[in-house]
C-alpha cells in the first residue's frame, strides 16, 4: 500500500486492506481510523469523512483491550490534535477558489 494512490484502482485496494484490518482489529485500534482519514480524506478533502472516522478513533474504549490501551490513547491524542487542525488540513470551497484565483 506504501505506493497506492488515492482514487482510481488504487482506492479499491486502500479500502480493501482498510476493512480488513478493522475486521482483524474487531474495529478497537483508534489508529487505523485514523490512518485512513489522513490517507484518503485529507487527499480527497472529503471533511465530513474525516470528522467521523476521528471521532470513531475517539469513541473506542482504550481500557477495553489492555494490551492496547497506550496505543489507542497515544492514537486518541493525536485524533484531537488533527481534529482541532482540520480546517487546516481540508480546505472549504472558498478557500479552494481563493488558492485558485477565483476560477471554479
Amino acid at each position: 500500500m506504501a505506493g497506492a494512490k488515492v482514487g482510481g484502482e488504487d482506492q479499491d485496494l486502500i479500502d480493501t486492506h482498510y476493512e480488513r484490518a478493522l475486521e482483524l482489529s474487531m474495529g478497537r485500534n483508534a489508529g487505523l481510523y485514523l490512518a485512513y482519514a489522513e490517507a484518503v480524506s485529507v487527499p480527497n478533502q472529503d471533511m465530513p469523512e474525516f470528522r467521523s472516522l476521528v471521532r470513531q478513533a475517539l469513541d473506542i474504549d482504550p481500557d477495553q483491550d489492555p494490551d492496547k490501551r497506550l496505543l489507542n490513547l497515544i492514537a486518541q491524542r493525536r485524533a484531537l490534535w488533527l481534529l482541532s487542525r482540520s480546517e487546516e488540513l481540508i480546505l472549504d470551497e472558498g478557500d479552494v477558489s481563493e488558492l485558485k484565483g477565483g476560477r471554479p
